[in-house]
């Protein structure tokens, strides 16, 4: 069909005019506005989150300083335990040495008595 018509029934072009090219450029630059306006409004939730996120750390930050301390102090603790199991630990066995060695003696002892 497009074949058939006639050449004065084709749309005709019309060339643009100085107040159609500013209106152009006015929407354009008003369209360009809005998105600025828009992406400011993303960029000011996303930093206000940034900052939640930011306080956040700074308190786990702080509760780990806090972890720290407590674990430091309990591996001193646990060193003084150590310690003091070790000195128990040698003192029975000093004791055992001597309760074995008075058992021997009150075995000879029973056999000389008897």
């Amino acid at each position: 069909m497009l074949f058939t018509m006639k050449r004065d029934e084709r749309k005709k072009t019309v060339s643009p005019t100085l107040g159609g090219v500013v209106k152009s450029v006015q929407d354009l630059t008003l369209a360009v506005q809005s998105g600025f306006k828009h992406m400011e409004a993303r960029f000011d939730g996303v930093e206000n989150r940034l900052d939640g996120v930011e306080g956040r750390l700074g308190e786990v930050e702080q509760e780990l300083r806090g972890v720290s301390r407590r674990v430091g102090s309990l591996e001193e603790k646990v060193e003084d335990m150590d310690e003091t199991l070790s000195a128990v630990a040698k003192a029975v066995d000093k004791d055992a040495v001597t309760i074995l060695d008075h058992e021997r003696r009150i075995v000879k002892l029973e056999k000389v008595r008897a």
